[in-house]
């Protein structure tokens, strides 16, 4: 292989994990935040939207995270309303 075929062969991988880390990064950002503020965040703030998208697939949390911490929020905001009935 000469050297053209090999930095092609790198620039396909890269490109390649790209697009799979925003691919779960579209479901993230959809599943985190609202729909339609998504969708206006892609519309008005289209480059710096799919940064955030690939940031969040690779480094973002998985659904599974995301559910545990909903959940002990939901937990935290039940005893706090116990709480409160109970003044």
């Amino acid at each position: 292989m000469d050297g053209d075929a090999i930095v092609g062969l790198i620039v396909l991988l890269i490109l390649a994990l790209l697009i799979g880390a925003g691919w779960k990064g579209i479901f993230i950002i959809f599943y985190k935040y609202n729909t339609l503020l998504v969708i206006a965040y892609f519309c008005f703030l289209f480059p710096i939207a799919c940064c955030h998208t690939i940031l969040l697939g690779l480094f973002g949390d998985s659904k599974e995270e995301i559910l545990k911490k909903k959940a002990k929020e939901q937990a935290q905001f039940d005893k706090l309303v116990e709480e409160e009935k109970n003044k």
